[in-house]
């Protein structure tokens, strides 16, 4: 069965029935600590102050026991504490969940927390009850240091954000949770790639949407008498749960006939291989000296781009699709 949450105008709602809607909208899933927007706690820093400004956000501070509060900050300044001498320091910035005395009410307090300063120094510890904002990283002996935003970078793999349609988002940097923690049927938004995925019932997150373009690494190649080609050009692929997308245009020079299959590009890294060579259906052949022709292209499996044709190729266009199935995933 299906869980509802609406809000009624003019009711008032308690700290029951916000821990209940938070249930409902992030059901089963692993996220402890909800941001309103990936848009909010933005930071910037002021190197000649030695300040780091952050902005104003609301976020749910959950707890390790379960439930947990809807807060919010209308931003604060903090100062960085100076640099060691002897090491560098990593900084945590937080904002942690404070409860006046006067009338109970909930706020968020900025706050800095200080690391160790050592030869490989480590973020500090985030507070039970605060979200990690930023991380600062302090040279030895330095007035300088710099911002790394973890708000919804995946750093911190409890704190997320919701999207303007509701659903949790986070930029994930292309490594998503595991999908053990969430229900089937548990979508995610990641903000880093575009893409939408559901936790699907065998136990593995499904997305329909491409991820973004990456660039192929182009290759020199060899013709079957010797004749050593070199390749330019930019060929690009996208990557979806349903397959890969080849697009883009390598130049070879001399132009000739190769008379073999060469590999003239490289997958990039955050790609995955087929576990099988897959072959599109055709690819076609241009050259200044030549009439088009037919080519093979395929994917390898261990990542190379391999092609081949029958006649002098000097241009080649791709725009080719390859479909996962249970062959060669």
């Amino acid at each position: 069965m299906s869980s509802f949450a609406w809000f009624q105008d003019g009711v008032g709602y308690g700290a029951a029935q916000l821990a209940e809607w938070q249930a409902v909208v992030n059901a089963g899933g692993a996220f402890r600590h909800v941001f309103r927007s990936t848009s909010e706690f933005l930071s910037n820093s002021n190197q000649s102050a030695r300040t780091v400004a952050v902005g104003p956000g609301m976020v749910f501070v959950g707890s390790s026991t379960g439930g947990g509060t809807w807060a919010r900050t209308s931003g604060e300044t903090v100062s960085i504490p100076a640099a060691s001498n002897n090491n560098p320091r990593k900084d945590l910035i937080v904002a942690r969940l404070i409860t006046s005395e006067a009338d109970g009410s909930n706020g968020l307090a900025v706050e800095v927390v200080q690391g160790t300063a050592a030869s490989s120094p480590q973020v500090p510890a985030r507070p039970e009850n605060a979200v990690a904002i930023a991380v600062v990283d302090v040279p030895r002996a330095s007035t300088t240091f710099s911002l790394s935003v973890v708000r919804t970078t995946g750093v911190y793999t409890d704190q997320a954000a919701f999207s303007n349609s509701g659903v949790p988002t986070i930029d994930w940097g292309g490594t998503l949770p595991s999908p053990a923690a969430f229900p089937v049927g548990y979508t995610l938004y990641d903000s880093g790639t575009n893409q939408r995925w559901v936790r699907r019932s065998s136990g593995e997150w499904f997305t329909s949407d491409p991820g973004p373009w990456k660039a192929c690494t182009p290759q020199n190649v060899q013709a079957k008498d010797g004749t050593n080609i070199t390749v330019t050009g930019s060929l690009y692929v996208r990557e979806s749960s349903n397959g890969w997308e080849l697009s883009g245009q390598l130049n070879f020079s001399p132009a000739m006939d190769i008379d073999q299959l060469v590999r003239p590009a490289l997958l990039p890294s955050g790609v995955s291989r087929p576990t099988q060579n897959t072959y599109g259906a055709a690819g076609q052949t241009f050259g200044s000296t030549s009439v088009s022709g037919t080519g093979r292209i395929a994917l390898m499996a261990n990542g190379a781009v391999e092609y081949g044709c029958d006649g002098t190729i000097a241009n080649l266009y791709v725009n080719e699709q390859f479909s996962k199935s249970p062959w060669n995933t």
